[in-house]
């Protein structure tokens, strides 16, 4: 949320499931219903006045395949019927305007809202001004003293470079570990020089936030 309580959300890849079939794997198609009644109730629980998707809406890189214009077109028919949308162009939403255009969905490369500037982050330059992206799909494993562990998506902030990574509403991406895969410090050229080590991991359980040493602190930690 943002002061003009915008809710933000990033990486749904709506249309994933039919991307997975062309690689032989068959899932349920149950990923754009789990989405909009998670997002149902965030709107009826916080009632924001829009909702802004944060890049990478649709899934397939290449065209628009059909159950993608099925599932963005549905989103958007259930979604809009509750909140104003408007769309980030996210690395995967290639053609995505022509499905936003039946709909009159604005799709931007960046908007600002609230001083806070929201892009996909795959693209763009570090301007210093409080910002919010998606694209990386943080994730941490939680480990326990005899070694049983689970990962989980998390949030990422950095408070002094004043960056927010949201986590991959997907249901079906997987998640990132940031701790394990140090590549994800050149994930995003909106990254500081340092990476992903000064930024703090945060994780709902039952709706509320638990934060985590840095990332930084959490590697040296494994190692």
């Amino acid at each position: 949320m943002t002061d003009e309580n915008v809710l933000v959300v990033a990486d749904l890849h709506l249309g994933c499931e039919a991307a997975l079939e062309y690689e032989g794997l068959s899932i349920p198609r149950v990923q754009t219903r789990k989405i909009e009644s998670y997002l149902l109730g965030m709107i009826e629980s916080i009632g924001p006045s829009k909702l802004v998707v944060a890049g990478d809406l649709k899934h397939n890189f290449s065209r628009n395949l059909n159950q993608e214009w099925q599932d963005v077109s549905r989103f958007v028919r259930v979604l809009r019927q509750n909140v104003p949308i408007e769309a980030v162009k996210g690395n995967h939403d290639n053609y995505l305007a022509s499905m936003l255009a039946e709909f009159v969905v604005p799709l931007r490369m960046e908007m600002s809202v609230s001083g806070h500037r929201i892009l996909h982050g795959h693209a763009g330059k570090r301007t210093g001004s409080p910002t919010i992206i998606g694209h990386i799909h943080p994730s941490i494993r939680i480990a326990d003293s005899v070694g049983a562990s689970f990962k989980d998506h998390c949030f990422l902030h950095d408070k002094k470079g004043r960056i927010l990574v949201l986590p991959a509403l997907s249901v079906v991406a997987p998640g990132l570990d940031v701790i394990c895969n140090t590549s994800s410090d050149r994930a995003s050229p909106l990254l500081p020089e340092s990476g992903l080590r000064e930024f703090v991991p945060v994780v709902f359980s039952k709706h509320k936030p638990m934060s985590f040493p840095t990332v930084g602190a959490l590697r040296s930690a494994r190692d």
